[in-house]
């Protein structure tokens, strides 16, 4: 296995640093940020001949660590079993001494209490068909979806709401399409569980500095449906927990039959400016290989399942990491309201596209839109501010280095490629690292989950978002 090291690529100018798609790296797009000196940075997991490459052309390089192929956080696991067996342990101890006072006994859903590491991919599978057959059956569903991942996985996500209704509007979670990024599946379990438990007690629901009224929850659990498919990519985390894989692996584990190296890099697979070459590579040994052909994958077309499936899905929130960021399309180009004829669909603009800052293109968004995703973009970001004070930043997914075939910017692009259908799109970008220590993960679970509910507040609301 090559060595690879976590850096950080100092460009001098903007035009240098949207150079760095032709070295087809595995950049984190998210962290592109200004230096004091006025120049342009961006982080990155590359090898000793990448940053050759790289200085030879001019580049700054400061290399952070070495990356291992295991780190503690990938290590430190909880199973679903073990969740079980001392959440029930407790849960019987606790209904003895409730007994013994004469108080009634606690609910069930006291076994939510009970994490101590994060989960395999086994374990959320699990969990998932613990909460919809024993844990909450009333106002949950278990959602089997139809396509077995590469190793044959079987995916499953839950819809939460009142049992046998449509609202008209829905949201879609989604988490862990990239393999490294271990945090967010366990984030999307543990919202699942908060929120089905504050409506069975009828209770609210607290977030360090942020509360939710039990109305609130009432409000969001019989007016909207959430749909919850934590785990895209089981197959990839499976990967990155096992004492022989590899602790920053990217992508899925297609093995690519006939090419050079297996995976394909999910969130460069969706029909979304796809062939354009906008931070995506056709070379299967890079972290951003697009695949084969768009839309290709299993993972891929079981998110698009759930959104053609569930013709209420109005929102999906793709959740990722690191960055501490809440990102809204586009991510090609930068915005502009003013020439409708320039926009993705418009082929006279091919090859002109990916370049911020010059004059010849920027991405069509209607005005509504952009103000709609600032609005609901800052309440998000506010909401996670309440929590501790953590400051997530709203922007588009722009952000200086430009990106295509990724998740928001496909359900957002829907709107205007004549499929009728009306869905907005948020990437949002946790913590500071991919793999947080599990006693820092509470606390990001925590705050995201706070933004994750004032999402569904928005969509709950009687008032056309």
């Amino acid at each position: 296995m090559v060595t690879k090291y976590f850096v950080e690529i100092v460009a001098s100018d903007k035009q240098q640093l949207i150079n760095l798609q032709k070295f087809e790296l595995d950049l984190f797009q998210p962290t592109v940020k200004v230096t004091d000196k006025n120049e342009l940075s961006i982080e990155g997991l590359i090898t000793l001949e990448d940053i050759k490459k790289l200085i030879e052309n001019g580049y700054k390089v400061l290399i952070k660590k070495e990356a291992t192929t295991k780190t503690p956080a990938a290590e430190e696991i909880t199973s679903f079993q073990n969740w079980v067996g001392t959440a029930e342990k407790n849960l019987k101890e606790a209904k003895e001494a409730k007994e013994k006072e004469g108080a009634p006994p606690p609910s069930s859903s006291s076994l939510i209490l009970s994490f101590t590491g994060y989960l395999t991919a086994e374990g959320i599978d699990a969990s998932l068909q613990y909460m919809a057959t024993t844990l909450y059956p009333e106002i949950t569903e278990l959602i089997t979806l139809p396509e077995k991942t590469h190793e044959k996985r079987t995916c499953r996500a839950i819809k939460i709401g009142v049992r046998n209704a449509t609202p008209e509007k829905g949201l879609l979670f989604i988490g862990g399409v990239h393999a490294r990024e271990i945090l967010n599946p366990d984030l999307l379990v543990k919202f699942a569980l908060d929120l089905c438990q504050a409506y069975r007690s009828q209770s609210g629901l607290t977030f360090g500095g942020k509360s939710y009224s039990a109305e609130n929850i009432k409000q969001i659990i019989e007016t909207v449906n959430m749909y919850i498919f934590p785990l895209v990519n089981p197959d990839g985390r499976s990967f990155v927990q096992s004492p022989t894989g590899d602790a920053w692996w990217r992508k899925n584990r297609n093995p690519n039959p006939g090419l050079q190296a297996p995976g394909v890099d999910l969130n460069r697979n969706y029909d979304f400016l796809w062939d354009s070459g906008i931070g995506t590579s056709i070379n299967p040994a890079t972290d951003i290989y697009r695949g084969r052909v768009p839309n290709s994958e299993p993972e891929t077309k079981n998110v698009i399942n759930l959104i053609n499936e569930y013709k209420n899905v109005s929102c999906v929130l793709d959740i990722h990491s690191y960055s501490q960021l809440v990102l809204y399309p586009w991510g090609d180009d930068e915005n502009q309201t003013e020439y409708p004829d320039m926009n993705f669909r418009n082929t006279f603009y091919d090859g002109y596209r990916g370049h911020p800052g010059d004059s010849t293109y920027r991405e069509y968004i209607y005005k509504k839109d952009l103000d709609w995703y600032e609005s609901v973009g800052k309440r998000i970001g506010d909401a996670i501010a309440s929590v501790r004070g953590t400051v997530y930043k709203v922007q588009p997914g722009m952000n200086l280095y430009p990106t295509s075939g990724t998740c928001h910017d496909y359900v957002y692009s829907l709107k205007y490629n004549g499929a009728n259908r009306n869905i907005t799109g948020f990437t949002i970008e946790t913590a500071k690292r991919f793999q947080p220590p599990y006693s820092e993960a509470v606390n990001v679970i925590s705050e995201v989950s706070a933004g994750l509910l004032e999402s569904c507040l928005v969509y709950s609301d009687t008032r056309e978002p």
